[in-house]
């Protein structure tokens, strides 16, 4: 019979493995390690919008919160641990990032969360056919395409407290509108004439 402390570590473990409900990624920095401005630390990163109205992937994510504290802090949970599951019809901390306006796209009618990974290796990647593989093209998986996604909880307590996610593995579900890019150039650009001369001399002439 599993102990009150293997319960807790297997809530820990959230795999969003439903392919008919995918969560959206964004900021998908699963492909190369990049600079955290924050810690300074080179890590894999992504964050994932979770629709409010899927309560069973919900009620995981935060059984998975509860159950980190339970076993880091016991009954004595501290004030002040920052939460990872964020409301994106919320501002402020426990809210939408700053510079994003609270119920708006891409966050409106979501929670999400942040996960990184800072190991050599990276987060494992698979593609729709179940295959593992690190081979994919960077423009494969991009910020706005649905996804299922495989994390782990931790809580930390050092310079603060808080509980974060590990993230383990990503796997494309269906393409979705890029994110982090609202620039619609066919509102702006048209047709270059023919006739029109391209060359540097006539370029320069123009500049004049």
């Amino acid at each position: 019979m599993a102990t009150n402390e293997e319960q807790l570590k297997e809530k820990m473990v959230v795999n969003m493995v439903d392919h008919t409900r995918p969560v959206r990624i964004s900021y998908a920095k699963i492909f190369e390690k990049e600079k955290n401005d924050l810690s300074g630390n080179m890590e894999y990163s992504a964050m994932f919008l979770i629709p409010k109205d899927d309560s069973k992937t919900v009620q995981q994510v935060k059984d998975a919160i509860n159950s980190a504290m339970t076993l880091k802090w016991g009954a004595n949970v501290p004030n002040g641990v920052r939460i990872p599951l964020r409301d994106g019809d919320k501002s402020g901390p426990t809210g939408v990032p700053s510079g994003a306006t609270a119920g708006d796209a891409p966050y409106g009618g979501h929670y999400f969360v942040n996960a990184k990974n800072t190991t050599d290796a990276g987060p494992a990647l698979w593609d729709q056919k179940g295959q593992l593989s690190r081979e994919f093209d960077k423009g494969k998986i991009v910020s706005g395409d649905y996804v299922l996604c495989a994390l782990n909880t931790y809580a930390y307590d050092n310079k603060s407290k808080g509980v974060g996610f590990g993230l383990q593995g990503v796997q494309l579900v269906r393409k979705g509108e890029p994110l982090g890019n609202s620039f619609d150039g066919s509102k702006v650009f048209g047709e270059i004439p023919t006739a029109v001369d391209a060359t540097e001399d006539a370029l320069d002439s123009m500049l004049k």
